[in-house]
């Protein structure tokens, strides 16, 4: 497990006066497999699990007092301060109504203590949404701390990578990659939480962006490709993942996108629109996605030099505007050896 003490408990929920770990040991454990495991992925989770078991008691006191200190920590501690908050509080609200319940000899009862007065149930209620709340909140940190270390190791110069901090990053990084929740959607023209923020405001929701994957894809696989083309689809797809600095293709790429946006709005209602506002707004997607055909059709002659196997088997293509007109050659010269008449170009 990745919470064991008391102390580590109390750095994240202070006001909580449990004097013994094991009587939250199952919902630890549970939430560590169930809740935290996904977004790390196997690989890192077992990384972290490994790191954790090897800085040993005094190691997590020293921890301790170094948040405490606000220190700087290298990246497998502030790893696992991350992660110890989104389990301490998921943790905690799972506990919450089973810790209000006694079960013993006598049955099922209200659990009670002289020291405090009895929660209401408005109470409780009200302490699991914030454990939820918090729980979530601390997901989404870490997966944004997650994706800029990501952007940090691609950047670092040959100089930088003879570091700690370096080869701490270097590791995490690489084992998130094998997670579902690994910020880069390789097979996407969204392909993350960030691009999206900028088209539809999901509050920087990581979590939120995983669950809207499989629309995503089936408003890029079965609305987009047959219009588009699979391949010439991949093409920009690539191009959206590593930037592009041709402003035809810029254009284009930021135009599906925002089409995509309007579909997803339209299938998915996680913005909260009335039925004729949702009918708008897939009319509105289906003329930006004729729009991005026009657009395409239009500057065909510079797709086909950017990518012209993929424009050539989109069904957008037109051979015929790419056709060259030969000289016009009468079949009938006049003033040549051997004629017997003279013809005007009309009746040639």
């Amino acid at each position: 497990m990745l919470i064991t003490t008391t102390n580590e408990l109390r750095l994240y929920s202070p006001a909580n006066a449990i004097d013994a770990i094991e009587t939250l040991t199952g919902f630890i454990d549970s939430s560590e497999h169930d809740f935290l495991e996904e977004k790390l992925g196997k690989d890192l989770f077992v990384l972290l699990q490994k790191y954790y078991r090897g800085i040993g008691e005094a190691g997590i006191m020293t921890l301790i007092e170094s948040i405490q200190r606000n220190e700087t920590l290298l990246p497998y501690s502030q790893l696992l301060m991350l992660a110890q908050r989104c389990v301490c509080f998921d943790a905690l609200g799972r506990a919450i109504d089973m810790q209000a319940i006694s079960v013993n000899g006598s049955g099922v009862n209200v659990a009670t203590s002289d020291d405090y007065g009895k929660a209401d149930k408005d109470a409780i209620s009200a302490y699991k949404q914030t454990c939820y709340k918090e729980s979530h909140s601390a997901v989404n940190r870490l997966l944004i701390v997650l994706e800029e270390w990501m952007r940090e190791v691609a950047s670092v110069t040959e100089e930088g990578k003879d570091t700690d901090e370096y080869r701490e990053k270097k590791e995490i990084t690489d084992a998130w990659q094998k997670s579902r929740y690994f910020f880069l959607v390789g097979s996407l023209l969204i392909p993350s939480a960030q691009v999206l923020q900028e088209y539809v405001n999901i509050y920087d929701n990581r979590e939120k962006y995983i669950t809207l994957l499989p629309d995503l894809r089936y408003i890029q696989e079965d609305i987009l490709a047959p219009v588009v083309g699979e391949d010439l689809l991949d093409f920009l797809t690539d191009n959206a993942i590593k930037g592009t600095e041709d402003k035809k293709l810029a254009r284009l790429i930021h135009r599906l996108r925002k089409a995509m946006v309007k579909h997803l709005i339209a299938r998915t209602n996680f913005l909260k629109l009335s039925a004729p506002d949702l009918a708008t707004v897939h009319n509105e997607a289906v003329l930006m996605v004729n729009n991005c055909v026009d657009y395409i059709r239009m500057y065909q002659s510079d797709f086909i030099t950017l990518a012209k196997d993929a424009m050539e088997a989109s069904p957008i293509y037109d051979a015929s505007a790419n056709k060259v007109r030969e000289p016009y050659e009468p079949t009938f010269k006049n003033n040549e050896d051997g004629n017997v008449m003279f013809v005007i170009p009309a009746l040639s």
